[in-house]
């Protein structure tokens, strides 16, 4: 099995994932990794970052990323007072999914 190994992303690679221009990275730079937690260049001159470390922070911290907080449900769900009850709560459910009445 034969890995390619591709290059390091650049400065304008970079901005252009986070939609910025190359002269607001260089004078922000030190703001993206402090606040934002942008991954360290690999090398400064030029800059260039590790392809998969960047990827996984794109992922997971950008700051453009909807919140997933917000789908979150604020309350738990009710607790039933009975296995019965609960047996028919999921019974019911399950019947209104297939489009059966309960």
């Amino acid at each position: 099995m034969s890995q390619t190994i591709r290059r390091p992303y650049t400065a304008g690679d970079v901005c252009e994932a986070l939609g910025i221009s190359l002269d607001t990275l260089y004078r922000t730079r030190a703001r993206w990794h402090a606040r934002e937690r942008l991954p360290q260049p690999i090398s400064e001159r030029p800059l260039r970052w590790e392809r998969t470390g960047f990827d996984a922070w794109l992922t997971r911290h950008h700051p453009a990323r909807p919140n997933t907080a917000a789908a979150n449900d604020a309350a738990p769900p009710p607790v039933p007072g009975s296995i019965e009850e609960h047996q028919a709560d999921l019974h019911a459910y399950y019947q209104a999914r297939r489009g059966q009445p309960a």
